[in-house]
């Protein structure tokens, strides 16, 4: 027995050496292995301030709060994304090769000594860093690195370089128009041709409303809107603007306004006047709090200067489907269903013709798929087939309220006009989504579909 603890005591004993030697010594080797051959031997959270200087800028930024904001040459915000990634290129750079202390007649022989191409950084327990950066090495995608405190040549990696030549440009937020998609609850488009206001009337169920236009909005419409405001990005800034420059601002293409919970605070944003940049043209603008101008694409202008049908929920009737008790379908095609506690749904013409959940559900979804993809911006009724339908659609609920649409004429295109009970507009609706309904009704009757 007492030979049994002792092999398991042996056996537990080899088990942990394994485990604190092999494995987690392992890790120690290897982080210690990392940081040698580190070229910074700096985590993230050390570093306090970062200096980029080369022979047309000076550019520097520094964290405070866990944040970081450009401080030279002007105080602006940071694309955070940009200067994570270039933070990450120089804690990743490795010490290739140490070539050691160079005479300063020779550093010219490494691009180094008038470069002018210079790396600072300052850390929180106050230590500073200052590398020059000097000319690729003749092993594709190595460089020269001059250590400023030690004065040696230090082999590097040629991504260094990439990023102590980042442009002001580049490093600053570049976001047109700042504010969270989650507080916004109301957004007014103003153009020459409209006024939109969009309405967020419940905001636990999202339920927005083109209140400007009475008509239902689309949920994915109006967040896809907002989460590409969201990512708009200038291609140009004016920073110090001068009075003759703001006056492009006055006459205003498009104003976005944004009312912000909860401190029912708005953000504004001002398309001005365009001009031509490099063959391309584009647009002035300007975010309300701010005090530069920045330019705009010309494309992202037009993506801007959306319409009250982008916004507006497609669908062509409203209803509840537990509420319902007769479908009417009138016209070319022809189908009369109705729902009874006894019988369930049926044909009305022939009650022992019954309709399952099944097939309920694929006729609702052929009607609810049948939805405008189109205005149509023409006044003029009487051409469009809708005092004569095609089809027409009606609902009764258990209120004896009647809902519905009308089916007109095809378009040269052979989609068909189409018209809800509940508006004056006429739209297009495809002919795909008109016959999926009408091949239903034809199999629901025993009629052979004709293709």
């Amino acid at each position: 027995m007492k030979r049994i603890f002792v092999l398991l005591f042996v056996a537990i004993s080899l088990g942990l050496f394994v485990f604190i030697y092999e494995i987690e010594g392992d890790k120690k080797r290897k982080q210690k292995k990392e940081y040698n051959e580190s070229l910074f031997k700096l985590n993230n959270n050390d570093i306090k301030l970062v200096r980029l200087k080369n022979k047309s800028q000076i550019i520097q930024y520094e964290k405070n709060d866990n944040s970081w904001n450009i401080t030279q040459p002007i105080n602006l915000e940071v694309d955070k994304n940009i200067i994570d990634s270039q933070i990450s290129v120089f804690l990743n750079s490795k010490v290739k090769r140490i070539i050691g202390q160079v005479d300063e007649n020779k550093l010219k022989n490494y691009g180094l000594g008038s470069s002018n191409i210079e790396l600072y950084i300052e850390t929180f327990n106050g230590l500073k860093i200052n590398y020059e950066i000097g000319d690729e090495s003749a092993t594709k995608g190595d460089l020269f690195v001059f250590d400023k405190d030690s004065n040696s040549v230090i082999l590097s990696s040629n991504e260094l370089k990439v990023q102590t030549q980042k442009t002001l440009f580049e490093l600053r937020d570049k976001k047109i128009i700042h504010f969270d998609k989650s507080n916004v609850n109301q957004i007014s488009i103003i153009t020459e041709d409209d006024s939109i206001i969009i309405k967020n009337e419940d905001k636990i169920n999202q339920l927005w409303k083109i209140t400007s236009h009475d008509l239902n909005g689309d949920n994915s419409q109006i967040d896809n809107y907002l989460s590409s405001l969201n990512r708009y990005t200038a291609v140009d800034f004016i920073d110090n603007p001068e009075k003759n420059e703001k006056s492009y601002l006055k006459n205003s293409q498009i104003s976005i306004v944004l009312n912000l919970e909860p401190n029912r605070n708005s953000k504004t944003l001002t398309i001005g006047e365009s001009k031509i940049s490099n063959s391309d043209t584009v647009h002035y603008g300007f975010e309300s709090g701010k005090s530069n101008i920045f330019l705009i694409s010309n494309n992202d202008k037009k993506s801007l200067m959306k319409d009250s049908f982008y916004f507006q929920d497609k669908k062509l009737v409203d209803y509840d489907e537990n509420n319902i008790n007769e479908i009417n379908i009138m016209g070319a095609y022809q189908l009369s269903v109705m729902n009874e506690d006894s019988l369930g749904w049926y044909i009305s013409s022939d009650s022992t013709i019954k309709l399952d959940k099944v097939d309920m559900n694929r006729l609702f979804s052929a009607i609810n798929g049948i939805q405008a993809v189109e205005l149509v911006k023409s006044k003029n009724q009487d051409s469009f087939g809708i005092n004569e339908p095609f089809i027409e659609v009606l609902f009764n609920d258990s209120e004896n309220n009647k809902k519905g649409f009308i089916i007109g004429n095809s378009d040269n295109n052979l989609n068909r006009y189409v018209k809800s009970n509940a508006a004056n507009k006429i739209y297009k609706a495809t002919n795909n989504s008109i016959e999926r309904l009408t091949n239903l009704i034809n199999e629901f009757k025993g009629v052979e579909s004709i293709e």
